[in-house]
């Protein structure tokens, strides 16, 4: 099944958008424009302070990919958008017929932080965007002060 350049991207609505500011306030610390969110939930974004920064919603970690937006709209051509995007991952979730409706992204059963978090077909399901980005948020930065090799019990209420 071939996918397209759309199927590896989300376009979140403005209120998904405002709860990820509000979930990620702890580690998005300055004002920052959107530039691309991928199909996995994750976000690439302009800060005040310039360059282009990729933030990994399944593992809570920050990376500058590029010095500004048309550097990173090139590198969009390159090798390294198959790790950013993981178009090989994204197809075999729409021919598992897990396909996103508009709004939505993959988010984790077991998020990439915990050892038995992957990035396999069995641990992604398509979510509304702005639940993905609230859900990772809040569990990230509940674990984000542990150290490397804690053990974590998470509880969930409903």
């Amino acid at each position: 099944m071939a996918i397209s350049g759309a199927d590896l991207t989300c376009t979140p609505n403005q209120d998904a958008i405002d709860r990820l500011a509000e979930a990620w306030a702890w580690l998005l610390k300055e004002p920052f424009v959107p530039v691309l969110f991928t199909a996995l939930g994750d976000m690439f974004f302009e800060p005040d302070t310039g360059g282009v920064w990729w933030l990994n919603t399944g593992t809570a970690e920050l990376t500058r990919v590029a010095d500004s937006v048309d550097d990173f709209h090139e590198k969009l051509g390159d090798e390294i958008a198959s790790v950013w995007l993981m178009p090989a991952l994204v197809e075999q979730l729409h021919a598992a017929g897990k396909i996103p409706e508009p709004g939505e992204c993959y988010t984790y059963v077991t998020l990439p932080v915990f050892a038995e978090g992957r990035y396999e077909v069995d641990n992604l399901n398509p979510v509304p965007a702005g639940e993905h980005f609230s859900v990772t948020g809040h569990i990230l930065h509940e674990i984000a002060e542990l150290p490397d090799e804690a053990k974590a019990t998470l509880h969930t209420v409903q």
